[in-house]
C-alpha cells in the first residue's frame, strides 16, 4: 500500500463534495481519495492498486453499479458539461443521458462503454459503442478533460519516408519534442503514416490514448488536418498550413530562401537555378516561393527553363543536372540536402569543378554535406527546437493556455566554398 501511502500524503485540500448518500457503500480508502479531489486512476502509478482494492470491495457487495468515476462522470453530465460531438449534420447536442434512454441504459453503462474502464458486458458495450458511431457522436474532449484525468500522452504523426536522407530531419525533431514532453511527465506515442490513411489517428481519439498531436509534415490539402480539426482534438502541424485556424511552428522558409538567393545576386551571380520536387509538400512551396521573391525583389526575369519541381528520383535530378550544364547556368539552388547531395555526386561524375564551372547552393543544411571535398553553402534551422516549440505549443493547447496561431523560427545562412567567386 505504499503507492496509497503516497498519494494520501501528497493530495491536496479536500473540495468538500456530497457523498453521504454514497458513504456507506464506498471503502474508506477509496472515498478519501475522492473527497480529495483526486483523478480517479489516482494516478498511473497506483492506478493498480486502486481498482485492485475496488474490485475487492465488488465482490462483497454484488449490488454496487457505479465506481467512483462513474459518480464523478455522471455528475458532469447531469450538470451539462459531458456532452458529445454530433459529425452527422445534427445540430442537436447530444450528452451521455441521451444515449443512455435511447437504448435503455443507464448513464454510468454508457460511461464505462466510452472510457473503456469498469466492469459492463462486452454485448452492452458493443452495442453502445456501435450506436454511437452510427450516428457520429463523439466525446467532447474539453468535457472528457473535466470528467476524467489526462493520459499525460501525446502523439508525434511522422510520414513514411522513403529515403535514408529523409530521416535525421524526423529523428531530430521527434527528440525535441520528447525532451519537453519528458520534462512535463508526459510520454510520446511515435505514429508512422502514409499521409492518407486516418485509421491510425482515429483509432487513437477513440481509445482516448493521447491528448493531442504533432503532424510532423504538411500537405497543401493535408487530410490529417482536416480530420484532427474535425475531431476537435488539439494539435500543432509542424510547418506552414494555408488555414489560419490551424496552429502552426515553422522556420521561415520563404524568407531564409529569399535571402539566400539575394545574397548570392550580390555575390554576383546573374543566372540561379532551382531543383525541387513533390510541391504537394508545403516545405517545398514555401522553399521555392522564397526563390521566387528573390527574383522579383531584384527585379530579375525568371527563366522558368532553370526551374525544376518534380524531380522524384535520381536518374531524374541527374538529367536535370545535365541540362543546366549545357545550358550554361552559373548556380544551383537545391531544395534540400538529398537533391543537393545528388546534385554534388553527379557534378563530380561529369568532371565538373565546383565552385569553378558550377556553383551550388542547398536550402537546407545536414551532415550529409559535410561528406564533400568542398564545402556546401546552406540554410541551417534548428530542428531540435523545432521540435521543442511545437511540443511546448501542443502542451499549453492542452491545458487551456491561449498559444500563437503561427511560430516562426530564425535560420542562419551558411556561407561556404561552393559559391564563392
Amino acid at each position: 500500500m505504499n503507492g496509497i501511502s503516497y498519494a494520501l500524503e501528497t493530495v491536496p485540500e479536500p473540495e468538500g463534495r456530497k457523498t453521504d448518500e454514497i458513504t456507506s457503500r464506498i471503502p474508506p480508502v477509496l472515498l478519501l481519495l475522492y473527497r480529495n479531489g483526486w483523478p480517479i486512476c489516482v494516478k498511473r502509478r497506483i492506478e493498480s492498486i486502486v481498482v485492485k482494492c475496488y474490485y475487492d470491495y465488488e465482490q462483497s457487495f454484488a449490488h454496487e453499479k457505479q465506481t467512483l468515476e462513474d459518480i464523478k462522470q455522471t455528475d458532469c453530465a447531469e450538470n451539462g458539461v459531458n456532452e458529445m460531438n454530433n459529425n452527422s449534420g445534427n445540430d442537436k447536442t447530444m450528452t451521455i443521458h441521451d444515449v443512455a434512454r435511447e437504448l435503455g441504459v443507464s448513464a454510468s453503462t454508457v460511461s464505462r462503454a466510452i472510457s473503456g474502464k469498469g466492469r459492463i458486458g462486452a454485448a452492452t458495450r458493443d452495442r453502445i459503442l456501435a450506436y454511437i458511431e452510427e450516428h457520429g457522436f463523439y466525446p467532447n474532449a474539453a468535457a472528457q478533460s473535466l470528467a476524467q484525468s489526462r493520459t499525460n500522452n501525446i502523439a508525434i504523426i511522422l510520414p513514411e519516408v522513403n529515403t535514408l536522407v529523409d530521416m535525421p530531419f524526423f529523428h531530430t525533431c521527434m527528440y525535441g519534442v520528447e525532451e519537453v514532453a519528458q520534462a512535463n511527465d508526459y510520454d510520446i506515442i511515435v505514429v508512422t503514416t502514409n499521409g492518407n490513411d486516418t485509421k491510425p489517428l482515429e483509432r487513437l481519439i477513440k481509445n482516448r490514448k493521447v491528448d493531442g498531436m504533432i503532424l510532423t509534415r504538411t500537405y497543401e490539402n493535408d487530410k490529417y488536418v482536416k480530420f484532427l480539426k474535425q475531431k476537435q482534438i488539439p494539435f500543432v502541424a509542424v510547418g506552414k498550413f494555408p488555414d489560419d485556424d490551424v496552429v502552426q511552428v515553422d522556420h521561415d522558409n520563404v524568407g531564409a530562401c529569399k535571402e539566400l538567393v539575394t545574397v548570392l545576386f550580390a555575390k554576383g551571380i546573374q543566372n540561379i537555378a532551382y531543383l525541387g520536387s513533390n510541391m504537394d509538400q508545403m516545405v517545398n512551396r514555401c522553399r521555392y516561393q522564397g526563390y521566387e521573391e528573390a527574383y522579383r525583389k531584384g527585379k530579375r526575369k525568371l527563366n522558368q527553363d532553370l526551374v525544376y519541381t518534380d524531380l522524384s528520383s535520381r536518374a531524374m535530378v541527374e538529367k536535370a543536372v545535365e541540362e543546366l550544364k549545357n545550358s550554361g547556368v552559373e548556380c544551383i539552388l537545391c531544395q534540400d540536402d538529398y537533391i543537393c547531395d545528388e546534385v554534388v555526386r553527379k557534378l563530380a561524375r561529369m568532371g565538373v569543378r565546383i565552385p569553378d564551372q558550377m556553383k551550388v547552393a542547398s536550402c537546407h543544411y545536414s551532415r550529409i554535406l559535410e561528406n564533400y571535398p568542398i564545402t556546401i553553402t546552406s540554410l541551417k534551422f534548428d530542428i531540435t527546437e523545432l521540435g521543442r516549440r511545437s511540443c511546448q505549443v501542443l502542451l499549453d493547447m492542452i491545458h487551456g493556455k491561449t498559444v500563437p496561431d503561427k511560430t516562426l523560427l530564425d535560420y542562419e545562412i551558411i556561407l561556404k566554398e561552393s559559391t564563392k567567386g
